[in-house]
């Protein structure tokens, strides 16, 4: 199989794997539980492409995904050519997203096309022997993006930030909307052990109106915070505007925003300065290309949303690869072995920032012991059962 035949979609697979963690991690919206995740192989022409889906929340997010796939998805897929990503991304949304809005909710939709796209780009770069950053017309050489630590708070906030600064990042970014006092208290410990000069970020998860965000700021400022994501609750366009007009801080958006259109009303309002797609929710590589060449042209700059696994990850550094203007790659700090353990070679790290994979595709394999160790379901659809 050579670059430029066709690539008939032969097989899907999905896979859900759950990792436990100690306690439960805090959301201005709820508590996570355990650590899952969707791994989406989309097999053409005898290769095989690795992506992700979001499936984060709610608990029981994998039994709709897996459903979604199977009964959606698969029939739509099958017997396709996978040699153009966006194509097969127009055909999905053509056909679902319908059915989705209906049902009064195209997030999961998208989110499984997500997992789609980015198996298939992964896939592509294997065919054409180059990785999926030069295949979004990246340049650099053994390219490395910055990242910054996420995760803090508003529990173990001493020792999350101490990780992060042994392992070198720049920058961290705080959870807060658990109350003032609360807040104001993951930002001081923060702000205390990272020091002056590393960058300090806030994320509220729609936590706040409009009226408690204004009367946040000021706190925020105090600390250095340098950019505040999602903000508000419900993520309207109109709510960004009147923050960002009467507020002190930049505002950042992105990882609950579907389709092109909503992207591209966003950075036309002029409410935010970052935007953050999220590949495994928001439409991966194909979305996440468009975002990024939208918000340059308006002078926006991009830091791609992350709150995934060792694959999102990837995908997430690819994108920031091919672009001067993606400034940084999320990586959640907190303990999760499908982000530390499930590569057979992990993500090279140094200095603050992420080594880019230089192998065909996002360049990186899954390591089958760690998959089979935490693996709850697997599905598979074929060619063949159409």
């Amino acid at each position: 199989m050579t670059a430029g035949d066709p690539l008939p979609i032969e097989r899907l697979r999905i896979t859900i794997v759950a990792a436990p963690i100690t306690g439960v991690v805090d959301m201005a919206f709820g508590q996570l539980k355990d650590r899952r995740v969707c791994l989406v192989e989309v097999e053409a022409g005898g290769v095989t492409g690795l992506g992700e889906s979001w499936i984060n929340y709610p608990s029981w997010a994998h039994s709709e995904r897996v459903a979604t796939f199977s009964e959606g998805v698969a029939p739509l897929l099958l017997g396709g050519d996978a040699s153009d990503p966006g194509a097969v991304l127009r055909l999905l949304t053509e056909r679902l997203l319908p059915v989705g809005r209906q049902a009064g909710g195209i997030g999961p939709i998208w989110q499984a096309i997500s997992g789609i796209d980015i198996a298939l780009w992964d896939l592509a770069g294997k065919v054409a022997g180059q990785p999926v950053h030069r295949l979004l017309g990246g340049t650099a050489a053994a390219p490395t993006v910055p990242a910054y630590a996420s995760g803090i708070g508003p529990t173990d906030v001493e020792q999350l930030c101490a990780v992060a600064m042994a392992d070198g990042y720049r920058a961290v970014k705080t959870k807060l909307g658990f109350g003032t006092e609360r807040d104001e208290r993951t930002l001081s410990t923060t702000r205390s052990c990272i020091g002056a000069d590393v960058e300090l970020f806030a994320d509220a998860n729609q936590a706040w109106d409009v009226r408690a965000a204004l009367e946040t700021m000021p706190m925020l400022a105090a600390h250095d915070v340098r950019w505040l994501e999602e903000p508000l609750s419900g993520d309207r366009i109109e709510d960004l505007q009147k923050l960002a007009a009467d507020g002190v801080l930049p505002l950042a958006t992105g990882e609950n925003i579907y389709g092109i259109d909503a992207f591209e009303a966003c950075v036309d309002s002029s409410a935010v300065a970052l935007v953050q797609p999220d590949l495994a929710k928001s439409g991966g590589f194909t979305v996440g290309r468009a975002v990024a060449e939208y918000a340059a042209s308006a002078g926006l700059r991009v830091a791609p949303h992350c709150y995934s696994s060792a694959v999102g990850v990837a995908a997430s550094a690819h994108l920031a690869a091919a672009y001067d203007h993606v400034d940084w790659v999320e990586i959640d700090v907190r303990p999760n072995p499908l982000r530390t353990d499930l590569l057979t070679t992990p993500l090279g790290w140094g200095g603050g920032a992420l080594s880019v994979p230089e192998a065909p595709g996002l360049g990186v394999e899954l390591d089958p012991e760690t998959v089979a160790r935490f693996r709850v379901y697997q599905e598979e659809r074929s060619i063949h059962d159409r």
